[in-house]
């Protein structure tokens, strides 16, 4: 970080990174397109040779080439992220269970519901409530 704010006065160097950090930390597997670096540069108002030079020679991000081009992350980003992400898949499937349990609980209360209005029919005549005084 120290090369990065003595290379970039002004606190430029620090703010491409912490910039670039927050933005990955929004994008699906914290991974962003290096071909659409320019709209970065253009919605930051960074200039893209600065935002270039911190994603390529400092030891904050690394580059790869898969099926989808070449992406730019962060790993400190990933390793910082792993134990959200493994809570947020968690509570992804204890909200699942419980959705399942209480669908399961309202189709038992319904069925309880029926076999009562069932058992209760013959209570009523001629589609008539009967006085209940008390």
């Amino acid at each position: 970080m120290k090369r990065a704010m003595s290379d970039f006065p002004g606190g430029v160097g620090y703010g491409a990174i912490v910039i670039l950090i927050e933005h990955l930390k929004s994008e699906p597997n914290y991974e962003y397109p290096l071909n659409d670096l320019d709209l970065l540069a253009i919605e930051f108002n960074i200039s893209l040779p600065i935002l270039s030079t911190i994603i390529k020679n400092y030891d904050y991000f690394d580059i790869k080439e898969d099926e989808n081009g070449t992406q730019f992350f962060s790993p400190m980003l990933i390793n910082l992220m792993i134990p959200y992400d493994e809570k947020v898949e968690k509570n992804r499937i204890a909200g699942k269970i419980s959705a399942k349990k209480k669908k399961e609980k309202q189709e038992q209360q319904l069925k309880q519901l029926e076999s009562f209005s069932k058992k209760n029919e013959n209570f009523i005549i001629n589609d008539e409530i009967p006085n209940v005084t008390f």
